[in-house]
């Protein structure tokens, strides 16, 4: 019994063998990729090689200590191949699960080079292998039991019932086996679409920062591939549009991203309000550019809260200037209100930071604010390489001169009668000073001061 089954033990030590290689391979802190993904190859060649020599060795020992069939001998080599072939296909499969464990621990992200093993034709060779062995089996398997029983004595039935056993048997045997490897290759295939949808939903929630590893060496790997390339697009994009929108107001960074903004312009109902420093340059020049820079940046960091959060949106910062547009949002009409009462927030953050100022004996700044009402154009201006969001037109124009003319006055907020005319239900208190030119304008214009 040893001597005819020692050929099958003998297979064992090779195996172990190779399962040695493969973890002493897998446990390098950085595998080659390429030596890697052959290992599941080199399992099923060792597989099949070991059970064909064992075969071959087996038959010789049946010739040599035993009666010689030659059908016995055809038995033995046919089983010892198809199991080779199944044995191959379990260590091919049992490798690639053990390589998907590992490069997912270890987060591997290098693509395989050279022609990849498609899933298609994995899954066409898998079944034409166990389909064809299990039929050339039953087949030789037929064929040599006729062959056995021409000549012998078909009045015992025990030689039929003992065909069938042996049919029945192998049967079973190859059944299981091709059930074994079948769920085996559908739970690699599990485990490597588990780590592709659990990146999907990471993307899903925004975050760009977990890969996809590369763990087989198919079609799955191209998928993780431009899975990578697309989160690291949607990474540059974020950056990009994070970093646009410390440049230009995230409303209209979104409309210019869109391509929302119409080529020719369009004309707005909107306020525009300008807020600009007073005795800036004395201040400015009395400093180092640090301290002045560190002063502007938290002036406009207050203010631009405020307009925020009142609906408006702030255009541009033009040295110590902030020109701001209330209407673009929403076209309710409600934008002179929204005007008046982030003016009037502002005054409120001004007195705010004074104090501060005052706490570290720093002297007080303080600002104008003019505010007008009426239609604008809106739309890109500029050359054909750069251009600006703007808004043009009078009602600009005069907004920025009623910021001027709260100098001549002495007042902080001072608003147009064409914007006073449009407040709705306002109980803010506004001072009439009168009728005033400004240049540009040959007719004087009604302004208010807000109190």
């Amino acid at each position: 019994m040893l001597i005819s089954y020692g050929p099958i033990l003998a297979v064992l030590p090779l195996r172990l063998r190779l399962f040695g290689r493969v973890n002493a391979m897998l446990s390098d802190s950085e595998p080659p990729i390429q030596r890697v993904f052959r290992l599941p190859w080199q399992a099923f060649v060792a597989d099949l090689t070991a059970w064909t020599v064992a075969g071959l060795v087996m038959v010789f020992i049946y010739y040599v200590f035993f009666i010689p069939f030659a059908s016995t001998g055809i038995k033995v080599l046919v089983g010892c191949a198809a199991f080779g072939i199944f044995s191959g296909m379990l260590g091919y499969l049992s490798t690639e699960r053990r390589i998907v464990r590992k490069l997912k621990q270890r987060r591997t992200f290098s693509m395989p080079s050279g022609s990849l093993l498609t899933v298609s034709k994995k899954i066409f060779v898998l079944i034409v292998t166990v389909l064809g062995i299990m039929a050339f089996s039953i087949l030789l398997m037929v064929l040599l039991d006729v062959y056995y029983l021409i000549g012998q004595d078909f009045s015992q039935p025990e030689i039929y019932w003992g065909i069938f056993k042996e049919i029945a048997f192998a049967l079973c045997v190859l059944l299981g086996i091709s059930m074994v490897i079948v769920r085996r290759y559908g739970s690699n295939l599990t485990e490597i679409l588990d780590t592709q949808l659990a990146a999907m939903d990471e993307i899903s929630r925004g975050n760009l920062e977990k890969q996809v590893p590369i763990l087989s060496s198919d079609e799955f790997a191209r998928v993780a591939e431009k899975t990578n390339l697309m989160m690291l697009g949607l990474k540059e994009r974020d950056f990009c549009r994070s970093s646009f929108d410390k440049y230009v107001s995230p409303e209209i960074s979104r409309k210019i991203l869109n391509d929302a903004i119409a080529p020719s312009g369009e004309i707005l109902d909107v306020t525009i309000l300008f807020a600009d420093l007073r005795n800036f340059t004395g201040f400015a020049e009395k400093r180092s550019p640090m301290a002045v820079v560190e002063m502007i940046n938290r002036y406009f960091t207050e203010m631009e809260g405020v307009i925020s959060n009142h609906g408006g949106v702030v255009l541009q910062f033009i040295g110590d200037e902030i020109e701001a547009v209330f209407g673009v949002l929403e076209t309710n009409g409600n934008h002179p209100n929204q005007a008046v009462a982030a003016a009037l927030a502002m005054r409120a953050a001004m007195q705010r930071l004074n104090a501060e100022r005052r706490e570290r004996g720093e002297i007080e700044i303080h600002h104008g604010i003019g505010i007008h009402s009426g239609p604008v154009l809106a739309g890109n201006v500029g050359s054909s390489k750069r251009k600006t969001y703007s808004m043009l037109g009078d009602t600009v124009n005069l907004a920025s001169r009623l910021q001027v003319l709260n100098k001549k006055l002495a007042t902080d907020i001072l608003i147009s009668d064409e914007t006073r005319s449009r407040l709705v239900l306002s109980d803010t208190a506004l001072r009439p000073m009168g009728p005033h030119t400004v240049k540009g304008k040959t007719e004087a214009v009604v302004v208010y001061a807000v109190e």
